[in-house]
């Protein structure tokens, strides 16, 4: 198993239970498309990690 960067993660979505403070601390981070598998812009990029508190 490779071993993978870790990295600071921005997240302004109040009412996420992995935001602590405007960051991120989900386990690991899924963001996919929201249309198949391409994104013409971030606005069709989804944090799929997202869980209402």
């Amino acid at each position: 198993m490779s071993e993978h960067q870790r990295m600071e993660v921005m997240c302004h979505v109040r009412n996420c239970q992995f935001n602590e403070k405007q960051y991120c601390v989900a386990p690991k981070l899924e963001v996919n498309a929201m249309h198949g598998d391409n994104a013409t812009s971030s606005k069709e990029a989804l944090c799929t990690t997202f869980m209402p508190q």
